[in-house]
């Protein structure tokens, strides 16, 4: 609409409501049309303004969740997930990898984490597998859950969780490791624990409290100088520290576009996954934040860091409290009883 247009548009709402005018009126009483005239023109201008933003923010809501880049996985239709129950009703689980560790390799990098949403939208839950858990990957026998990646895809990573947990996997996300400067950089940097000093491409990162922005990010990511296990134990710790920045500053909420590009650019979702489920999904993110969201390692026996890249095995008694707890979305009630298997998150 042009100018014009909009010009006429409001020049013939206000006459419409100005309706006809008396040959000789009054002063005041033509101070209060002209009052009138105002308000009723102001208030037009108004809803139209309140309606455009409306759509605007809507549209581009819209246009970012349909620019996501969409992943097949055939395991999450309905015949598959069939035998599953969901658990507690409106809750959701979703499975969250990463790949392209070094550049021009897009290949799995052995991050796994379960990524639970309470039904009541009040809380969730993030649990993350060792790199190096034994479990069994169907038609493969016992291997390390990070190989199911490779032997048969996002498909048979949910399969084998499905399996282990008991717990329906609804959705499948990855990360571009490639595009996690730009998230990072968006939201102004985030904080990590690191355990031990390490270095790595000439950034050095020491014990406790780092500050990762967009410079050095992949540098932390990478690792070349540790295992597979630390590396990826590094990559939880940064993961779970931009969930909690994302949630606590409500930056989807509040619709941060910058931070909302970002992670449009950085992540994929599985193809089943329609807009307004993105859309709700990342909206229920920011209720991790809350007295029920809590960040949970699988338990296994002995240090997962041993030996590098030697497997272990599961707690089995433990694992499978927090299976049930999962179904249940009492994964906060569990972490209360056993706070060994909380992971702290530093601050945002």
């Amino acid at each position: 609409m042009s100018d014009t247009s909009i010009q006429d548009f409001y020049t013939r709402q206000a006459a419409e409501a100005r309706g006809p005018e008396p040959q000789q009126p009054s002063r005041r009483k033509g101070r209060r049309r002209r009052l009138k005239r105002i308000a009723i023109v102001s208030g037009a201008s108004l809803a139209v303004l309140v309606a455009a933003v409306a759509v605007g923010g809507f549209l581009l809501m819209n246009n970012l969740a349909g620019s996501v880049h969409r992943i097949p996985v055939y395991a999450l239709d309905a015949k598959s997930q069939a035998a599953f129950s969901r658990g507690t009703p409106g809750s959701m689980t979703f499975v969250f990898t990463a790949s392209g560790l070094f550049p021009g390799q897009d290949v799995d990098t052995g991050f796994v984490e379960l990524v639970h949403l309470n039904g009541d939208h009040g809380g969730g839950a993030v649990i993350s597998f060792p790199a190096n858990v034994l479990v069994r990957v169907p038609g493969h026998g016992e291997q390390r859950l990070g190989e199911a990646l490779t032997l048969g895809g996002p498909s048979l990573l949910i399969e084998t969780l499905e399996r282990l947990t008991h717990v329906r996997i609804d959705h499948y996300s990855r990360m571009i490791y490639a595009g996690l400067p730009e998230v990072i950089g968006s939201m102004g940097g985030v904080n990590v624990d690191v355990p031990y000093p390490t270095t790595s491409f000439g950034f050095h990162f020491h014990a406790g409290e780092n500050h990762i922005d967009a410079h050095n990010a992949l540098a932390y990511v990478r690792q070349p100088s540790v295992s597979q296990v630390t590396r990826t134990e590094l990559q939880e710790n940064l993961f779970r520290a931009i969930l909690h920045k994302i949630a606590s500053r409500g930056y989807f909420h509040f619709t941060n576009y910058r931070v909302l590009r970002a992670v449009v650019r950085a992540v994929s979702v599985d193809s089943d996954l329609d807009n307004s489920e993105l859309e709700h999904l990342a909206l229920s993110v920011g209720h991790l934040q809350s007295h029920d969201g809590v960040s949970i390692d699988v338990p296994t026996r002995g240090n997962p860091d041993a030996g590098f890249t030697t497997p272990v095995h599961l707690e089995t008694h433990l694992a499978k409290k927090l299976w049930r707890a999962i179904r249940d979305d009492s994964v906060a009630q569990l972490a209360q009883r056993y706070p060994s298997l909380v992971t702290p998150i530093a601050p945002g």
